[in-house]
């Protein structure tokens, strides 16, 4: 199973869900869930726009925003 990251934006009091996507415009798909959260991590602490990343298994639907 693999795991996805979700960028989730609000914008206009409105919640945007994007799937990260890799170099070459496919959804990315990283092979553990630990890989993902750092990642997630790293992207939600660099974020200057105040944008949440969180991870999904592959094939379901945006997590909840905390």
């Amino acid at each position: 199973m693999g795991f996805n990251i979700v960028k989730t934006i609000i914008q206009d009091n409105k919640k945007l869900h994007v799937l990260l996507t890799n170099g070459v415009s496919e959804i990315m798909e990283i092979d553990t869930r630990e890989t993902a959260e750092n990642m997630c991590k790293i992207f939600t602490e660099n974020s200057d726009s105040g944008w949440k990343y969180n991870v999904r298994e592959t094939n379901t639907l945006p997590p909840t925003v905390k």
